[in-house]
């Protein structure tokens, strides 16, 4: 990989790359996108990025000024963004659900000038936005959507001249350990996690179509979605489904060949196969992402559906994925192996490497690092390391070269003097036939200065909540773990608290069971 990004000419737009290299390569009436009835080719994409360009640069955006987006996955999300970095610009998505708090909180920090957000967005959960830098309000609706002035517009400038070690876009943590921080990538990044990850892992070719549940302003959807499927000219669903329903229904329209999931959305699917039955027969190939996939649901997909789930862990700090299970060499509950081009280590605290078997905290070096967080300096700091980073993961590393999660370094604890990690005893409890969602979190406020596992539990329907269920529960634990790893409080919730890229909000749970 340093051999192709150091091939990238200096001057280096990726909107250009992108747009402009599938039209060169013959792919201008191939679909790029599908959204609800709608189909668009490389060719009308191609020529609503110029026109999206020439409408920020007449309402005043200059080079390097941010354009918040707060979208959907829709088409206008999509020429907005490649539109903004063809004018030299930097496009900001913001995830829709995130809070209204955390979007001012973005719009403020990033000093976006221009947004693009709904109608109702706008009017009901955002103006006044308290910003001094945003001049001006695109919607995506209403009496001037922004989908007609495009249609209008006139105004195809050429791309600006950028440099490939300059920021592209920014894109914003979840925010589950503290305020999101604004991550800043440059132009040369996506090339390298396409060339890495989409073409030599994925293997896409240009007759796939590709379906993520993770959204665009998520790094791992951003990737899914945008431009690891146009660096080989292949589809992408664009898609507003909201639960399991959904998502079967959006694959026997589509017939995607690649399905991108997240551990959440794939025991969703399996819990409602009795109800709704998942045609799989156009995929050929289910990945994961986001949060750790447990053994018990790839085993569950695998015998269901005959196909395995390559599971794999990146960050948005290094744009997509670093460690991913190849297909036919999959191991359940693992993240796989390096993807070639990323060197991945587990040290101990010293910075030493630890031996096979042993647990320690990741470190990563790879060409798509981020240039660092905006107005982040420490965090900046005590992040990289050159072009390493350490990810604030707790690993392990088989003899065989497999990556074993353990936890974020705030989710082991210790109970009876050994370490605990939640996803253990979590992917125990989902073999129980009443368990569809799971959270483990330590109880040590009980003053008698001892923690104790405490197992936060959404059931399946058809299942309710009582205390014989939670003994049940209790005593199936026991069968499987060791005593001192089983629950011994367990509390059910309808439904689990996540943050807006699907991860469990551990810190939520924990917080909340202090409080109770």
């Amino acid at each position: 990989m340093e051999q192709i990004y150091e091939q990238l000419p200096s001057d280096f737009n990726i909107a250009a790359y992108f747009i402009l290299g599938n039209l060169h390569k013959g792919n201008g009436e191939r679909v790029a996108f599908y959204y609800r009835d709608e189909k668009y080719t490389y060719r009308k994409v191609a020529s609503y990025v110029r026109r999206s360009a020439g409408l920020l640069c007449e309402l005043g955006l200059e080079r390097e000024n941010r354009v918040a987006i707060l979208l959907p996955d829709t088409p206008e999300a999509v020429f907005a963004f490649w539109g903004a970095i063809w004018a030299g610009a930097v496009p900001v998505p913001i995830n829709t659900a995130c809070t209204v708090d955390d979007i001012q909180y973005i719009l403020q920090d990033c000093r976006a000038k221009i947004l693009l957000t709904t109608q109702e967005t706008w009017q009901q959960e955002l103006a006044p936005v308290n910003s001094k830098f945003l001049r001006h309000i695109l919607l995506r609706d209403g009496e001037q959507p922004f989908l007609s002035l495009l249609d209008t517009a006139t105004n195809e400038p050429t791309p600006a001249i950028t440099s490939g070690d300059e920021p592209a876009c920014w894109l914003y943590t979840s925010g589950s350990t503290g305020r999101s921080k604004g991550v800043i990538h440059l132009h040369k990044s996506m090339v390298v996690c396409a060339e890495l990850y989409g073409k030599n892992i994925l293997n896409l070719q240009a007759d796939d179509i590709v379906y993520s549940v993770a959204k665009i302003p998520f790094a791992y959807g951003h990737g899914n979605n945008l431009y690891m499927p146009m660096a080989v000219g292949a589809g992408v669903v664009l898609s507003d489904a909201a639960n399991a329903f959904d998502v079967i229904a959006d694959i026997h329209r589509y017939r995607p060949t690649v399905l991108h999931g997240i551990p959440s959305m794939y025991a969703g699917i399996l819990a409602v196969q009795d109800i709704t039955p998942l045609d799989v027969s156009s995929l050929r190939l289910c990945a994961s992402a986001a949060e750790q996939l447990p053994a018990t649901i790839w085993h569950k997909w695998r015998e269901t559906y005959g196909l395995e789930i390559c599971e794999g862990i990146g960050t948005t700090e290094l744009l997509h994925i670093f460690l991913s299970n190849r297909p036919g060499e999959c191991r359940p509950g693992s993240s796989g192996r390096p993807v070639p081009g990323y060197d991945v280590r587990v040290l101990d605290d010293n910075g030493l490497p630890v031996p096979p078997g042993e647990i320690g905290s990741l470190q990563v070096r790879g060409k798509s690092l981020m240039l660092g967080y905006w107005n982040r300096l420490k965090e900046t700091r005590e992040a990289l390391y050159g072009e390493s980073m350490m990810t604030g993961d707790k690993y392990l590393c088989d003899a065989d070269g497999y990556f074993w999660f353990m936890g974020r370094k705030d989710d082991l604890f210790k109970v009876s003097g050994q370490w605990i990690s939640p996803f253990e005893i979590e992917d125990v409890l989902l073999k129980h036939p009443s368990v569809l969602d799971v959270a483990i979190v330590p109880d040590s406020d009980n003053g008698q200065h001892l923690t104790h596992v405490v197992a936060y539990i959404s059931l399946k329907s058809g299942f309710a909540s009582s205390p014989d269920l939670e003994d049940n529960i209790r005593k199936f634990a026991k069968q499987g773990l060791p005593h001192f790893k089983a629950p011994k409080t367990i509390h059910f919730l309808e439904k689990l608290p996540r943050t807006p890229t699907g991860k469990i909000h551990r810190k939520a749970l924990l917080k909340a069971h202090q409080l109770a």
